[in-house]
């Protein structure tokens, strides 16, 4: 029986509809846990670029302070390192991250609304901002983006 919407009951009960959604997307909702802090700061910064990496490649929103939080830092040393290690904040090199997997999806021919979605942006208008960034990220140039995670 359809409604007005189109929309037609299903007879699955409601745990087989959810494994069913789930299945679709596959996507992590959080960030892997930590297990050991490193003790030098290389090591930590290192880690830090990883997660803000594995983030961006799976379309999770992260904030400087929950992976600053994370390494025992404080925001600000956090993102002061960081910029002295990889020439950018930890906020730029998420977007050039997810702006480079975006436009590896849209050369796939991806469309855009289905491109900002998958990471992690709510509307192509989004996308077409990030995109419109101009911001040049000398430690852009070693990251794998489909190495990591």
């Amino acid at each position: 029986m359809n409604n007005a919407f189109g929309y037609q009951p299903s007879n699955l009960t409601p745990d087989a509809r959810e494994s069913q959604i789930c299945a679709v997307d596959e996507r992590p909702t959080t960030l892997p846990d930590i297990d050991a802090v490193p003790d030098t700061l290389r090591e930590r910064l290192a880690l830090a670029r990883e997660r803000l990496c594995y983030a961006a490649k799976h379309g999770l929103r992260i904030r400087v302070y929950e992976v600053a939080l994370d390494l025992d830092m404080s925001e600000f040393h956090f993102a002061r390192q960081f910029r002295a290690a990889y020439g950018c904040s930890p906020h730029v090199f998420y977007d050039e991250v997810r702006a480079a997997r975006a436009r590896d999806f849209l050369s796939q021919g991806m469309a855009q609304g289905q491109a900002a979605r998958r990471i992690g942006l709510r509307r192509p208008a989004e996308l077409r901002a990030l995109l419109e960034k101009r911001v040049s990220c000398e430690g852009m140039a070693d990251v794998d983006l489909f190495a990591m995670g």
